[in-house]
């Protein structure tokens, strides 16, 4: 059945995380380690994996769908560097469309965006000589140069913060106003270890009551303020059943996005999609209508 168009997600929706409350609603799916950068707040750059061939990542949506997942995001390393001959991203995508309610990319810019998918996120961590440190290359003006020549209606700036960038978020938030769809915001994790670009939750916390202002005042910042304010302390209880997390090699794993990755700690949780996803799903209004906005 093609979920993508009709009015049956709704009720599937309901019945299945609303009521019964057992099956995971968003997958994302890592389809390759490989990227063309080597950014400081990625460990997935680092990791091998051998790269999927077309027939087997079908199998991986079809084992996604039959789990309960209607809502799938493509990510690496850099998804548009997946390939199987004379397969990539593209072809991926359209095979999810046939069998996900919604279809998002998260990709650093670097290539076209001219795939498909229902969604596009734009990974950008600051102004051009911030964005450049952490990226490690010179990709600011590309990544720019590929939103503005790109036709897609929904292409939305992903942005993670950390201690180094923390500080010029809000000039980045009114830099790209007019340049993308929207903007979500989420806090880098430490993987593994404690390091220079985990930013304190004093910060965090200025930091985002300054955005729930910017969010009041008009300017394009998708997450609801209910999930803005839970992430200043964390004060939010994760329901982790939510999630599926696919790997190049195959395999999958529900909950946490850490688990099998790096080490879990949630007091220091930045994943701001899993903050959403779970207020929803407990009935948040404000949640409920920001994930509505970005997949439909």
């Amino acid at each position: 059945m093609d979920w993508s168009t009709g009015l049956l997600k709704y009720p599937y929706i309901f019945s299945h995380y609303a009521l019964s409350r057992q099956k995971p609603m968003l997958a994302s799916f890592k389809l390759t380690y490989s990227c063309n950068l080597q950014c400081k707040q990625c460990p997935f750059y680092e990791m091998k994996a051998a790269n999927l061939q077309f027939k087997q990542a079908c199998e991986i949506l079809d084992q996604l769908a039959a789990r309960g997942n209607r809502l799938i995001v493509f990510e690496g390393g850099e998804p548009f560097l997946w390939r199987d001959q004379d397969y990539g991203l593209g072809d991926i995508i359209r095979e999810a469309k046939k069998r996900f309610f919604s279809v998002g990319v998260t990709t650093n810019g670097t290539f076209p965006l001219d795939v498909p998918a229902d969604v596009i996120w734009v990974s950008l961590d600051g102004l051009q000589a911030t964005h450049d440190l952490l990226r490690g290359a010179s990709v600011f003006v590309i990544a720019l140069s590929n939103i503005r020549n790109t036709t897609h209606p929904r292409v939305y700036a992903h942005i993670t913060v950390n201690a180094i960038n923390a500080n010029e978020i809000p000039a980045l938030v009114r830099f790209l106003e007019n340049k993308v769809a929207g903007m979500t915001i989420q806090f880098y994790y430490p993987y593994n270890h404690q390091d220079e670009l985990f930013l304190e939750f004093e910060r965090r916390e200025k930091l985002l009551e300054e955005l729930i202002l910017m969010k009041k005042e008009g300017h394009k910042i998708i997450n609801s303020t209910p999930a803005l304010q839970a992430l200043k302390r964390n004060t939010w209880k994760c329901d982790d059943r939510l999630i599926d997390n696919a790997n190049p090699d195959g395999s999958i794993n529900q909950g946490c996005y850490l688990k099998n990755r790096a080490d879990i700690d949630c007091s220091k949780c930045g994943f701001s999609p899993h903050t959403e996803i779970s207020l929803a799903c407990r009935g948040i209004l404000q949640s409920i209508l920001a994930g509505r906005k970005i997949f439909f």
